[in-house]
């Protein structure tokens, strides 16, 4: 008897299953308010805890505009401009899987700004203040590079230069859209951390996180996720996208990432067909190459802006 009242359970299990698996990969989940200095203080190291206040102080002295604008399938999208007294371009700098720009950026607003760059801060859809039910590992904020690239296009210029900057989940979204044709002049784009595909970055994950099989539960939650949430996991890959751009790509990444490895950038740096610069930042971890080794990051950094703004490609 028992044997049947478990095969008459199968189909709720595996849907409970495939249900915990997209709310936790993908729904958005409210935050508490403060909730990034709490991290701060309790989580960050004392490096990037004392950079990220520097930064958060040095943004309370700057002139700040809310900004919005609308993604394609109607979700009003936030993102917070800080003006520059003198910019040589904008640089829109897009976050990771449940974080904020606050976690991902605060360390390297300062330096960017020294490099002439206005700064346009989105909070990605389904988080922070916009709009949205579900995050879309890159799929579907792919779109939403485009949507930002046309704000900024709109408010300072067609020929205004801009950037596009990236982290992890963001670095993902902007390597996705490098062969899309954006509004603006999109000189460059940074990634930091990034993936090519998001169905094989959660798969990574998966696998160094549980000891279940990943294939399943992959195959389970692309399921579920073109049911619920209405994007394939398995319908975007950077590595396509970047052998069609003709964008120049600057890669950062950590040896020591162990959330996104860093054989994701070396891939996506020989899929371009473009000019692409990989930068690995011995010893980093997930997002960590600039406080790991700011030095070098900063020249990089540098490099790359004052050589796509001096030539104007």
């Amino acid at each position: 008897m028992l044997p049947w009242i478990l095969l008459a359970l199968l189909p709720l299990l595996l849907f409970l299953f495939g249900d915990s698996l997209l709310r936790f990969a993908c729904a958005r989940r409210e935050l508490p308010e403060g909730w990034e200095e709490e991290w701060i203080a309790e989580k960050g190291g004392d490096a990037w805890r004392d950079a990220a206040r520097a930064g958060r102080e040095w943004l309370a002295r700057r002139e700040t505009e809310e900004a919005e604008a609308q993604s394609e399938d109607g979700f009003l999208l936030h993102a917070l401009l800080v003006p520059h007294v003198a910019p040589r371009a904008t640089a829109i700098l897009f976050h990771g899987w449940r974080s904020s720009w606050e976690l991902d950026f605060l360390p390297a607003l300062p330096f960017l700004y020294s490099l002439g760059l206005q700064l346009l801060l989105v909070d990605e859809r389904a988080q922070g203040d916009s709009e949205g039910q579900w995050i879309t590992l890159g799929v579907r904020e792919r779109a939403d590079v485009s949507t930002w690239t046309e704000y900024v296009a709109g408010r300072f210029g067609e020929k205004h230069p801009i950037f596009l900057m990236g982290s992890s989940m963001g670095a993902a979204a902007v390597l996705l859209s490098a062969a899309d044709p954006l509004a603006g002049s999109v000189r460059g784009i940074v990634a930091d951390s990034g993936y090519v595909s998001p169905y094989e970055a959660a798969s990574t994950i998966w696998r160094n996180r549980t000891p279940f099989p990943a294939r399943f539960a992959m195959w389970l939650l692309d399921r579920f996720a073109r049911l619920f949430a209405g994007f394939d996991l398995r319908g975007a890959d950077a590595a396509e996208a970047l052998g069609k751009t003709e964008r120049a790509v600057l890669f950062l990444h950590g040896t020591r990432d162990t959330t996104v490895p860093s054989y994701f950038s070396k891939r996506a740096c020989e899929a371009c067909g473009s000019e692409a610069t990989l930068v690995l930042v011995e010893g980093a971890g997930h997002c960590m190459s600039y406080l790991t080794d700011r030095e070098r990051v900063e020249a990089a950094l540098r490099a790359f802006v004052d050589k796509r703004l001096q030539y104007g490609q």
